[in-house]
């Protein structure tokens, strides 16, 4: 990773549920610690989630993150400025140190319900969400948007956000996804995907587009899904339904390690979202020497482009079939090291730290003024 110079501490207070107590106990609850993490100071703690009262866990999060906060910082000093991952509750809770502390802070916005481009995604975002979104981000120096594809949600939502808000994109680790050693193998086609396997990541599209691939190609390919979630016994048996089963592998949940072999033993990525904020995947696979294929969902419309792969309609399963056909049929007009070099040069540590660089010194002259 590149180095900026900055002294860097992070602060986690993780969300228990039931079921993570009844699998680990009220070990699960253990309070305020202080770890060394890969160099990096990591303050944890963890907040009990009452079942079924949302409203009342987002308060009651908060709160409890500022009281974590004020142990840190008695312990460890005032920092500069504090930066939140999202304004679900990460911005909520900066928003109350900040009201208590003075301390500036910047939301960084990566949640996809913000892309605004279904009524499932929209329908995300309650009533009561709206004034704490309204005080978060009216307290804050600036909102990092991960795309451009986030403005017009947050902007309805919040139209005092128009004016604090700045695009800066995910970035790739490139020290840790990396191209083979040797060149791919084509006689039997990988397709890769990655992530949740949840409604939003369209992964039941792609096992129709599968189905559909295998009726129009004698080419030899397979599918390999790496990820949890809630859909995984239904999608085995939408596989085993389209009799597709056989070529389709659910890798489960992978180490990073394990995950570079597969992006490294795969021909193309794809990710068929229905709505997707950035999609760092994309760019992590892409990072490999990997094509891509990505739907109109949001971010993806700003990584994907003729070079580096196909984007395509979302919620379309024949069109996704006829892009995955494309993709092998044409495998060699993409150059994986034009692929890599294309990621790293938008979306390398370097070029995206700088962004950041230029805009906290922005944040912190202001507040010395």
């Amino acid at each position: 990773m590149c180095n900026m110079g900055w002294k860097i501490d992070v602060l986690v207070n993780r969300l228990v549920g039931i079921r993570k107590l009844v699998q680990a106990g009220f070990s699960a609850l253990r309070p305020y610690r202080v770890a060394d993490e890969e160099g990096l100071r990591v303050v944890r703690s963890a907040y009990w989630k009452v079942p079924g009262n949302e409203k009342y866990n987002i308060e009651g999060w908060a709160k409890h993150t500022l009281r974590i906060f004020r142990k840190y910082q008695e312990q460890f000093g005032r920092p500069l400025l504090v930066l939140a991952h999202s304004v679900t509750w990460a911005g909520y809770a900066a928003y109350l140190i900040h009201r208590e502390f003075g301390i500036p802070y910047v939301i960084v916005e990566h949640r996809s319900f913000f892309v605004w481009n279904t009524d499932r995604a929209r329908n995300m975002v309650r009533s009561f969400h709206i004034p704490i979104f309204e005080k978060a981000y009216s307290g804050c120096a600036k909102i990092v948007l991960v795309s451009e594809s986030m403005k017009k949600g947050i902007e309805t939502l919040v139209p005092l956000a128009k004016d604090r808000s700045v695009v800066i994109p995910n970035m790739i680790r490139e020290d840790l996804f990396l191209p083979p050693s040797l060149p791919r193998e084509t006689d039997h086609f990988v397709f890769l995907w990655a992530g949740r396997l949840e409604h939003v990541k369209g992964v039941d599209l792609l096992l129709e587009a599968v189905k559909l691939l295998g009726q129009r190609t004698p080419m030899e390919f397979s599918l390999h899904l790496a990820g949890k979630g809630s859909l995984r016994e239904a999608l085995e048996r939408q596989a085993e339904s389209l009799g597709v089963s056989e070529r389709v592998s659910f890798l489960g949940r992978l180490s990073r390690k394990d995950m570079l072999k597969e992006m490294q033993g795969a021909n193309c990525f794809v990710l068929p979202s229905r709505y997707e904020a950035f999609g760092v995947v994309l760019i992590e696979a892409m990072a490999t020497g990997l094509p891509v294929i990505a739907t109109r969902s949001g971010g993806p419309g700003t990584i994907v482009n003729p070079e580096n792969g196909l984007l395509i309609q979302a919620e379309n399963a024949g069109e996704l079939a006829r892009a995955l056909q494309m993709i092998m049929e044409n495998i060699g007009s993409y150059s994986p090291e034009d692929i890599r070099k294309q990621a790293l040069l938008r979306y390398g540590c370097r070029t995206v730290m700088e962004q950041y660089r230029q805009l906290i010194l922005q944040v912190l002259e202001k507040q010395s003024e």
